[in-house]
């Protein structure tokens, strides 16, 4: 036990002199709960990231999946868990920021309830409209649905989703007025395509190759830069200042977890955005590493809580 703890210690003393008090940690396996099933690309980030992570800690990190409940049942497992940095969550936009605002009855607190360890990738949502449309800008867009107050449709993956709420932000920014449709299926993209409803503020991994073929126009990405995916295509931001809303995946401990554990956790994640295989497979997911310190990551987390609790309250959205 003495010499898997010592060589456990090795390679983080070796990458720059983790604080001593840190040096004994981990000893023993780290689970990591991903609150969403297999096969996502939550899921897929988490495994890439704890792959590294384990090579450079000397443990094991096993991922473990506890979906339902939009995420939450993962969620408050974690938050009841004991701070001592051996059960973490991988937590997302929805989980943290934004289904929090819809189901009311949850019995933890998505932010308090936890000690942000870094961002860990972030990826940009992207603006796209029927090719029938006559419009080709976000301005041409605004002037047309201001033309036209509530006749423009847009669809979802439903009520609080992701791309519910950030078209409900685009609306207050611009003081237009568009109807929703939220699917439950795969006919949202078809019936984009199709002409049956106009507009879709999609994921990136979904929309991109839908607007290589021609079968979208894309108008804006949700980011406050061009995106290397569609590098030809501007920010939402340009026409709309400060528009942004995208997916991110966030490692994070329960609340109490010491801050010496919090450090190296956090260094180790950065070390595993760095190395190429883990940053070319995020890039497949399109999510772009995005590491922080764990300071700057609570005022993150802390900006998109309240960011989307505000649309939910101006926009008035309850789900029934």
């Amino acid at each position: 036990m003495k010499r898997r703890t010592v060589l456990a210690a090795l390679p983080a003393l070796a990458a720059g002199g983790l604080p001593a008090v840190a040096q004994s940690y981990p000893t023993q396996p780290v689970r990591v709960v991903v609150p969403g099933p297999a096969g996502n690309a939550l899921d897929a980030l988490a495994r890439l990231m704890c792959d590294a992570m384990a090579k450079r800690l000397g443990v094991n990190f096993i991922v473990e999946n506890k979906p339902g409940a939009s995420g939450h049942i993962g969620g408050e497992f974690v938050a009841r868990a004991k701070p001592d940095g051996y059960t973490l969550i991988f937590g997302s936009s929805t989980t943290h920021a934004v289904s929090p605002h819809i189901l009311t009855e949850l019995k933890y607190k998505p932010v308090d309830d936890f000690e942000p360890i870094t961002l860990a990738a972030k990826v940009a949502n992207v603006l796209v409209c029927y090719p029938g449309l006559p419009v080709k800008t976000i301005s041409d867009l605004v002037a047309y649905a201001k033309a036209n107050p509530g006749k423009l449709s847009f669809g979802s993956t439903g009520i609080g989703s992701n791309l519910h709420l950030g078209m409900e932000l685009f609306m207050i920014m611009t003081g237009t007025s568009m109807q929703h449709v939220p699917y439950s299926s795969a006919a949202l993209q078809l019936d984009l395509i199709a002409g049956r409803i106009q507009l879709l503020l999609d994921n990136m991994p979904v929309a991109v190759p839908n607007i290589r073929a021609d079968k979208v126009r894309a108008l804006g990405v949700a980011s406050l830069q061009r995106q290397p995916e569609l590098p030809d295509v501007p920010p939402i931001a340009d026409t709309v200042p400060g528009f942004e809303v995208g997916a991110w995946g966030v490692l994070m401990a329960p609340k109490g977890t010491p801050t010496a554990i919090i450090n190296t956790l956090n260094q180790a994640v950065r070390t595993a955005l760095a190395l190429p295989e883990v940053r070319d497979g995020f890039l497949r997911q399109s999510f772009h590493p995005a590491p922080m310190t764990p300071a700057e990551t609570a005022t993150f987390l802390r900006g998109e809580y309240d960011k989307w609790a505000k649309v939910v309250r101006e926009a008035n959205i309850k789900v029934n």
